[in-house]
């Protein structure tokens, strides 16, 4: 199967006022309420991305889009997954559900209506000692509130056993290990794996699924694509304002090499909004690190543990 993009999330939450809240805040749209749901989007021309029914705190689901309906019947036949079915989400269109080692649910979907996508806000434009471009004009102001979110970028997982489970995501989904790392000094035991899709010799994220071993089987964070670091560090002042519960950043991962902010949603699952992420094709080497000699954030001394938490 060829699969093009992730496309959403889905969360049962104890409390659909306040999800909503923080989540537009964070930078999502609503595109569709009742008391017991919500489902929201970005701005960068998707139908919906994000949906959360009320209930007990859970990761339900994550969807990724094929490039072919095609590819919906391939993965019935070949792999087992659901009758293909109508989509009752905004934008329509049709899907199928796997289900991970670990019982995690993924959508694939092919077929859905997008939305026409904000413009993008002017690009920051920076002065160098290298290179001088502004000239007796001063740096663009933007306005402190939400940020514009492009798209749902990656996601996080926790996973018993990262071993079987990055093996199913590759034979499964196609999906490509572009970086994992090992435990200290035994490099035949990979613990966290950033796992890419192939898309050949085009250029993609650095990584759309993250895998890391724990004793959990959840989700760890969902990450949405925003315009610049100074776009984030305006949303970072705007949700603080607002007394949304900061985790870690803005910040810098080394591996991706994204800008990051991750705030706590109500039911402490982790939203982040990302800049400036790595992109490779399949010209790119797999990188194979020491966990103990990696750090998670080049612009600060904070201990990692408190992202893991």
């Amino acid at each position: 199967m060829a699969l093009r993009s992730l496309h959403h999330v889905s969360f049962t939450v104890t409390d659909i006022e306040k999800t909503q809240q923080f989540a537009e805040d964070f930078g999502l749209r609503t595109v569709e309420k009742s008391d017991n749901h919500i489902i929201m989007k970005t701005a960068g021309g998707d139908a919906w991305c994000y949906k959360a029914v009320r209930g007990e705190r859970g990761f339900t689901g994550m969807g990724f889009l094929v490039e072919n309906a095609s590819d919906l019947e391939d993965a019935v036949r070949d792999h087992g997954a659901t009758p293909v079915r109508k989509l009752e989400t905004p934008g329509g269109g049709y899907g199928v559900t796997l289900t991970s080692p670990e019982g995690m649910k993924i959508d694939l979907v092919h077929g859905i209506e997008g939305d026409t996508p904000a413009e993008v806000q002017p690009e920051l434009r920076l002065n160098t000692p290298a290179s001088r471009v502004r000239f007796s004009e001063p740096q663009e102001t933007r306005p402190l509130g939400p940020a514009t979110l492009y798209r749902l970028g990656h996601l996080g997982l926790y996973v018993n056993d990262y071993k079987k489970n990055a093996e199913w995501f590759v034979n499964t989904l196609g999906l490509i290990v572009t970086d994992s790392m090992h435990i200290p000094n035994v490099p035949q035991k990979t613990v966290v794996g950033f796992l890419r899709i192939d898309r050949g010799e085009k250029f993609v994220d650095h990584h759309s699924v993250f895998l890391a071993e724990d004793k959990r089987s959840d989700l760890h964070h969902i990450s949405f694509e925003a315009q610049d670091y100074e776009a984030q560090f305006r949303a970072h002042r705007w949700l603080g304002s607002q007394g949304h519960e900061l985790n870690w950043g803005v910040g810098r991962h080394p591996l991706g090499s994204h800008v990051f902010d991750v705030w706590f949603a109500p039911d402490r699952y982790r939203f982040e909004s990302f800049s400036d992420t790595d992109l490779v094709n399949n010209a790119h080497v797999h990188g194979h690190h020491d966990i103990s000699k990696h750090e998670m954030d080049c612009w600060s001394d904070e201990p990692a543990n408190k992202y893991f938490e």
